[in-house]
């Protein structure tokens, strides 16, 4: 408990107190959620994995959400960056924090010590998610940022029904895996990013361009030509890097594609207050299907 309270510390002092009106915050002392760390054998290997749940029983309905992290990162680095659990503080949901193996992913071809071991990031991602969810009785989504959105991808190719969804946050998948499978899809993706260049031509150090991606995403999944909405969230005057532009496709089978673009958020987490939403309501929105509202704090 005591190390719940120093997280739950780190992300009132992250948020800055932010509160809003007619919305009721819960307190550090109101809250009821505890963080235990387990483990699952895959091949030679003994995995580990942080799980994140209210100690009330949820209903069925409640969505596990399994966050994949990005590099050179350590899970509780990635718990603060992301703000996600805050939703199982606030008993809405199951979060899940699997964890890197030397802060990377293999999503096979890349990156760094968990590639150049062969590590297999897949088979540990397909056997954790029957014992999160035996039978899959639940909503489960997965959520990757930077690399760790590009094993989400890979995911997505090689095991499509695995997840109800997919969140990848400044990735673009590796060359040849291509999501032939419709899914509910939510895309990152920022207009000056070093890494995933937003339009062809652009500097970054990734491929595809995010338009290129987008329109794969659209082509192969069946998606309307035309988006059934577009909003914007924030503005210049009240945001540091500019409004986030939500674009939304239906696509075959009831599946949505959501196109979250930032205009100056470089290759960072989208986080609230700098782009006048985070991604972690836009992605609790998307999961739940509920209007964007105030994350739990």
């Amino acid at each position: 408990m005591g190390r719940f309270l120093v997280l739950i510390t780190a992300f009132v002092v992250t948020l800055g107190g932010a509160t809003f009106a007619g919305v009721h915050i819960l307190s550090a002392v109101e809250r009821q959620s505890t963080t235990t760390t387990e483990s699952i054998q895959v091949g030679s290997l003994t995995r580990q994995y942080e799980v994140i749940k209210p100690t009330k029983t949820l209903p069925a309905s409640a969505p596990i959400i399994v966050v994949l992290q990005g590099a050179a990162s350590t899970t509780s680095n990635e718990i603060a960056r992301d703000r996600i659990a805050p939703y199982a503080d606030a008993d809405e949901a199951e979060v899940v924090y699997p964890v890197a193996y030397e802060e990377s992913w293999n999503a096979i071809g890349c990156c760094d010590g968990a590639a150049k071991a062969n590590v297999n990031d897949v088979g540990f991602i397909e056997a954790l998610v029957p014992k999160l969810d035996p039978g899959h009785t639940r909503p489960i989504y997965v959520v990757g940022y930077s690399v760790g959105g590009r094993l989400a991808y890979r995911l997505a190719c090689t095991d499509p029904t695995l997840f109800d969804g997919m969140a990848v946050v400044k990735a673009d998948p590796m060359p040849g895996c291509v999501v032939t499978t419709p899914m509910n899809v939510v895309v990152f993706s920022s207009q000056n990013d070093t890494y995933v260049p937003f339009k062809p031509g652009e500097p970054g150090k990734e491929t595809p361009a995010a338009t290129v991606q987008i329109a794969t995403l659209e082509k192969d999944m069946e998606c309307s030509s035309k988006p059934s909405s577009v909003k914007t969230y924030g503005s210049d005057s009240t945001t540091r890097w500019g409004p986030m532009t939500v674009t939304t496709w239906s696509c075959a089978n009831g599946k949505t594609l959501e196109w979250a673009v930032d205009p100056r958020g470089q290759h960072g987490f989208p986080i609230p207050g700098s782009f006048g939403i985070g991604a972690n309501q836009l992605i609790y929105s998307w999961i739940t299907k509920t209007p964007v509202a105030p994350a739990p704090s």
